[in-house]
């Protein structure tokens, strides 16, 4: 069997140099990689933070000025005092017209009770009077009562009201019966935007995208503010007096006082013989 020659010193020597020059580019090549990684991690992070940061700035901006847009809002068939005008055939119609025959002025909170107390029994009588041209009805949908709701049903359903009587106004009288219709118990959580929706599309209402977004950026929550609080600072729509809660009925101008008798609230023959009473001798 034939044997290497063994190396020699000076041999051993340069292979341990070589080994050792080899060890030191591995390691530097190393260090080059790690570097370049840990560059590249930084770099990625920093643009990362970056586009958070920029995305955030954006949303926040656009949320800003969507608000302050939507504080200039004025919803589409409203009259100047806020009010919802519905006329013959539960279609808009205006002041002067209103004027000319016999005038239901309501004002109310969809998270009231009371109002539903009035609102459940007397709704289908009064469309019948408003179809038939016996009389407009004013609604004044104002909103108070958020804190009586875990998830301000208040100032939502309103909001809600006032999208259909931009975009969609000959939908609004069974609407504003349909939100009555699923009022929720005081001190509760009231339906989500997304049951609004489905209440409203339960009333005809199409939701489209500016019914969508007009819901879901609460469009006219500064106008319903301003009008609530005018509604308690000055006298009602064909009245002469201040509102003091809700609901608040008048027919030509007379304060429908039901006294606290809540027999009086629910009973629509009483309404509809106050109604007869205080009508117009003569209508166009």
């Amino acid at each position: 069997m034939s044997q290497s020659p063994r190396p020699t010193r000076s041999e051993q020597r340069e292979q341990a140099r070589a080994k050792a020059r080899e060890l030191r580019e591995k390691r530097a090549k190393g260090d080059k990689r790690k570097r370049l990684l840990i560059s590249i991690g930084l770099t990625v992070g920093i643009i990362a933070v970056v586009a958070g940061v920029a995305a955030a700035v954006f949303a926040f901006s656009n949320t800003t000025n969507t608000n302050a847009e939507n504080a200039k809002k004025v919803p589409a068939n409203t009259t100047n005092f806020g009010g919802v005008l519905i006329g013959k055939d539960l279609l808009p119609t205006t002041s002067a017209e209103a004027k000319k025959g016999n005038q239901i002025v309501i004002y109310q909170d969809y998270q009231c009770p009371i109002c539903k107390l009035f609102e459940d029994p007397n709704s289908s009588q009064i469309k019948s009077w408003v179809e038939k041209g016996l009389a407009t009805v004013e609604y004044h949908p104002i909103s108070f009562l958020d804190g009586q709701s875990l998830n301000n049903y208040s100032s939502r359903s309103t909001n809600a009201a006032l999208c259909v009587a931009n975009a969609q106004p000959g939908k609004f009288y069974d609407v504003n019966t349909a939100l009555y219709a699923n009022q929720p118990d005081e001190n509760t959580a009231g339906p989500s935007d997304s049951d609004l929706k489905e209440t409203l599309k339960g009333a005809g209402v199409t939701i489209d995208a500016d019914m969508n977004s007009c819901i879901d950026q609460k469009r006219y929550a500064k106008y319903i503010e301003n009008r609530t609080a005018e509604a308690f600072s000055q006298p009602a729509v064909t009245g002469k007096d201040i509102p003091r809660g809700t609901p608040y009925v008048l027919v030509n101008g007379n304060l429908y006082d039901w006294g606290g008798k809540a027999e009086d609230l629910v009973n629509p023959a009483r309404f509809a013989q106050f109604f007869t009473t205080h009508q117009k001798k003569t209508t166009n």
